[in-house]
């Protein structure tokens, strides 16, 4: 099985050429997204739209190859504003969103060599599990909420202090690099994530950090602009200078 995992997009149209160059040269079985296609420094609205139009555009393609998750800037625009919100283009970013919401997950799991990965946007906390999820049960609470997120958009806001929010814990869409390497996370012990910058992805960790492609405001580089590729049985890092 060969599977690339894509951290977060924020309207780059160069990830979206990227994605297409790379599976007409490794023919990927799956391509997993990990969330935040809207917003980005000093870009517009529309933008965001545009890149909307894309990702629904492959995921109706090939349904079960493309896998897009929200992000915390998507959840920005059904009731919960970020930092980086277009309130000029708000109510057209949540129409075509909602009109959409069945293409989008919360998350993803997949099995890669007898291993559990479960892919979020920002990662799961033991703390968030226990308290929010029904601790144990929670792939059975994980399965609802994802069947009808719309009503659990206040759970999915949660926002520790690490974030600049008010509760003792962040949610999946939220949770901070430094949150998510404290916490115990004996639940799900292997995840794929995007969320926090990085400059390179570590591929031999049991959570592995994959926005490598987010920008300073002034728009410099703050990754390397790699990719994590899943190659038959084991990781791989592409990078940009490999197409």
């Amino acid at each position: 099985m060969r599977i690339l995992f894509i951290g977060d997009i924020h309207t780059k149209q160069y990830i979206i050429d990227n994605i297409k160059e790379l599976d007409s040269k490794y023919n990927f079985d799956k391509i997993i997204c990990t969330g935040d296609y809207c917003d980005d420094w000093r870009v517009s609205g529309q933008k965001s739209l545009d890149l909307l139009d894309q990702i629904f555009e492959l995921k109706d393609s090939n349904p079960n190859k493309y896998i897009f998750l929200i992000g915390n800037h998507e959840l920005s625009y059904l009731g919960h504003p970020c930092s980086g919100h277009n309130y000029e283009y708000e109510k057209s970013i949540e129409n075509k969103l909602k009109h959409n919401l069945y293409k989008l997950d919360l998350y993803y799991s997949i099995d890669l060599n007898g291993t559990e990965y479960f892919c979020s946007h920002a990662g799961f906390t033991d703390e968030f599990i226990y308290n929010e999820l029904d601790g144990l049960h929670f792939k059975d609470t994980l399965k609802k909420w994802n069947s009808d997120k719309l009503q659990y958009l206040d759970k999915l806001s949660l926002c520790s202090y690490l974030r600049g929010g008010s509760s003792p814990y962040s949610s999946f869409l939220w949770c901070d690099a430094k949150e998510l390497l404290l916490s115990k996370t004996n639940l799900i012990p292997y995840q794929i994530v995007g969320h926090t910058p990085i400059t390179m992805i570590v591929p031999d960790e049991d959570i592995i950090f994959i926005d490598s492609h987010s920008t300073h405001p002034q728009g410099f580089n703050i990754g390397d602009k790699s990719y994590l590729f899943w190659n038959e049985n084991r990781f791989e890092i592409l990078n940009f200078i490999d197409l």
